[in-house]
């Protein structure tokens, strides 16, 4: 009875530690968008984004793949959830458009997924992957993901189409999610060479405190929808040999913010907390509070003069509004009513099972 006992602590507290690292992920979703509109015109919190967009996506899509294990199972895709992540990701990208003032000026826009709600179609695109995944295994699998994301930085759809190019460009995430075990997960936070990882990712942060320009030869492409065209280096090379040299230094300096990524991935895992608690409870709400503060941060954008106050533009007090907001916006979006809306249509069937009625 002990040891049964002791399995199940042992798997509650795994559970609290994937809930925690989503929580605070989450968090630093809702602070990212909320700074969005000043953060060009206030130092303190362009550095603030710049670092947190080194690797809030990848690892929020590493946790995504992580619990994607039941989209292809048993021969059978899971196409009720492939639907799901439609349907919201269309009626979210829809309110922002409407909040936005051009839903009905610009119906093509329905299509360009350059916001948030990429994410969701983008979650629809991984899991129609996950027989393909499964199919090749890790090895392949992972190989496959990453060429296909070095390649498709040769391609412009930075008007976000489908929202394919973050698909590519975030695709080694996934799969390397959907192919780790959350036990290997748990046991790889407990090893001590993970400091070295949080001196590492410290090394790097501190790197953008002190130089604004840090990150500029790469940055262009940690949002995942920029082709390499984009990179300044290319400016100085001559027409003619731009592609292949896009091609060449491009995959270099994306394969360079993989490894950024992967560097604060480490870093955030050994520092979250194990144990339950409110941290807990926010990561396991995370998709109202994707889906709601973004359409709280278009209605002060777009219908209210806030980004407008100067005080915003001062570094440490504009700073500590965005915060404040931002842990405001995320209390209230995380409230437990809100979830089981969402919950409910994430889980609709909308295909009945074969033999139902």
């Amino acid at each position: 009875m002990q040891g049964e006992q002791a399995r199940a602590d042992a798997s509650r507290e795994r559970i609290a530690l994937f809930d925690n690292l989503k929580g605070v992920l989450i968090a630093l979703v809702v602070f990212g968008h909320v700074m969005h509109p000043i953060h060009n015109d206030n130092p303190a919190l362009s550095c603030a984004f710049d670092i947190i967009y080194l690797f809030h996506m990848p690892l929020f899509v590493l946790v995504s793949g992580l619990f994607a294990k039941g989209a292809w199972r048993d021969g059978r895709l899971n196409l009720n959830r492939v639907i799901s992540f439609v349907v919201l990701g269309l009626a979210y990208q829809a309110a922002l458009l409407a909040i936005n003032g051009v839903l009905l000026s610009h119906p093509g826009r329905m299509l360009l997924f350059t916001s948030a709600p990429w994410y969701l179609i983008a979650m629809s695109w991984w899991y129609l992957a996950t027989p393909a995944l499964a199919h090749l295994g890790p090895r392949r699998g992972m190989a496959l993901a990453t060429a296909l994301s070095l390649a498709w930085g040769c391609v412009d759809l930075s008007d976000g189409f489908l929202a394919l190019s973050r698909t590519f460009a975030f695709l080694p995430c996934f799969a390397f999610g959907y192919y780790a075990r959350p036990q290997s997960i748990e046991l790889l936070k407990q090893r001590p060479a993970l400091w070295l990882a949080v001196a590492a990712a410290g090394a790097i942060a501190l790197a953008r405190v002190l130089d604004a320009h840090a990150y500029d030869a790469f940055f262009p492409l940690v949002y995942g929808d920029n082709p390499y065209t984009d990179l300044a280096l290319l400016d100085a090379v001559a027409p003619a040999a731009r592609p292949l040299v896009a091609l060449a230094a491009g995959s270099l300096l994306k394969l360079l913010t993989l490894a950024v990524a992967a560097v604060f991935s480490l870093a955030v895992l050994k520092l979250v907390p194990r144990g339950a608690s409110r941290l807990t409870a926010l990561g396991r709400r995370t998709l109202p509070v994707y889906v709601l503060h973004r359409l709280i941060r278009a209605w002060l954008t777009f219908h209210t003069s806030f980004y407008d106050i100067p005080l915003l533009l001062a570094p440490l007090p504009g700073f500590l509004a965005i915060l404040a907001l931002s842990a405001g916006i995320t209390a209230l979006t995380a409230l437990k009513p809100l979830e089981r809306p969402f919950t409910l249509l994430l889980k609709h069937s909308w295909i009945a099972p074969r033999g139902g009625c």
